[in-house]
């Protein structure tokens, strides 16, 4: 259910003074960089971590966040970031600005999936201002809390003021298109198609689920179903526990195994102010296509993730066998 989002969707505003003039150097892999001089002089070292301030911006156009204001902070290190991103950041100094962009047609390529008004010839970017380098990881991660904290504050403050305006939407898209749903005291609506006939979903158990995840303007975002509606994917988690966005256990504990029916969820309890990826903007309500397939102990659950772990684990040591031994086998010490 997680989306990953791209890096370099993140876009930036591009004012700085002679920032125009400088001409942009072009990576291999197509992202376009130029670095603005400030007047610090702590140089950026691999381990490092920065600490900046980002803004968006599509072509000449800001795309304002709540979080405009506050510091992030980023450890340059080489499997937390893509080795452009190492190259220019190694590039600057602390009060430096670094300047990136990426042809939207470069991005159309890796991910299609972008929003409706990135369009071919233009650009997204980002413009990041380098704060301060630190060198001091336990200061790095307490700075970065307080971060966490403010940003946690924020969300807090934006979510209260969008509930009456999801509550609304849902009620509206509802009444509109004559679906008979039930409010949950959080705020899912839920429409029961078919209630189930197996064991309850209820807090601690786990459940296997096939779904389809849809806008209210009806695109799909994600589904457990080929392209010919098989199902190959369904979705498992632990009611109760971080796994799944708030509004899914919020609703589903209405069925039964066995039990069908549409999950529409207000934004607070989906992907909230940040929104996922190119397909959810901040802010948006959801739909849930929903089939219950299975309802089991939490203990089972547990048993399935471990072999399934194991299976992950077997298969990556073949293939460093593979491409580490020159596709022989490598013998165990002591054969």
């Amino acid at each position: 259910m997680n989306k990953n989002h791209l890096l370099a969707v993140i876009a930036i505003v591009l004012v700085a003074a002679g920032c125009s003039d400088q001409k942009f150097t072009k990576t291999k892999s197509g992202l376009e960089y130029k670095i603005i001089k400030g007047s610090g002089d702590k140089e950026i070292k691999y381990g490092n971590t920065v600490k900046f301030r980002a803004y968006s911006y599509y072509n000449d156009s800001l795309m304002p966040t709540p979080y405009d204001s506050l510091p992030q902070f980023m450890e340059i290190d080489s499997l937390r970031l893509p080795p452009d991103y190492v190259t220019i950041f190694k590039s600057a100094k602390s009060g430096d600005s670094i300047v990136t962009r990426i042809p939207v047609d470069t991005i159309m390529k890796m991910n299609p999936n972008l929003p409706d008004f990135a369009k071919k010839g233009s650009f997204i970017g980002y413009r990041f201002k380098v704060l301060d380098v630190l060198t001091d990881k336990a200061q790095a991660q307490t700075m970065q809390m307080e971060t966490m904290a403010s940003m946690r504050k924020i969300d807090s403050i934006q979510t209260e003021s969008q509930k009456g305006v999801d509550d609304k939407t849902l009620q509206d898209y509802l009444a509109k298109n004559n679906i008979n749903a039930i409010r949950t005291e959080k705020g899912t609506y839920v429409e029961i198609q078919e209630p189930g006939t197996g064991p309850k979903v209820d807090t601690g158990k786990a459940v296997s689920v096939d779904y389809r995840g849809m806008t209210l303007e009806g695109k799909v975002f994600d589904q457990s179903y080929d392209s010919t509606g098989k199902s190959v994917n369904p979705f498992s988690f632990v009611i109760g526990e971080r796994g799944a966005i708030d509004g899914w256990p919020d609703g589903l504990v209405y069925f039964h195994e066995g039990g069908k029916g549409r999950l529409f969820i207000p934004s607070y309890l989906a992907y909230g102010t940040r929104g996922a990826g190119g397909d959810i903007a901040p802010n948006t309500p959801l739909v849930f296509d929903v089939s219950v397939l299975d309802v089991f102990p939490r203990e089972e659950y547990e048993k399935n993730m471990e072999a399934r772990q194991k299976m992950m684990q077997q298969m990556q040591q073949m293939q460093q066998m593979q491409h580490g031994g020159g596709g022989q086998p490598q013998q165990a010490p002591g054969q």
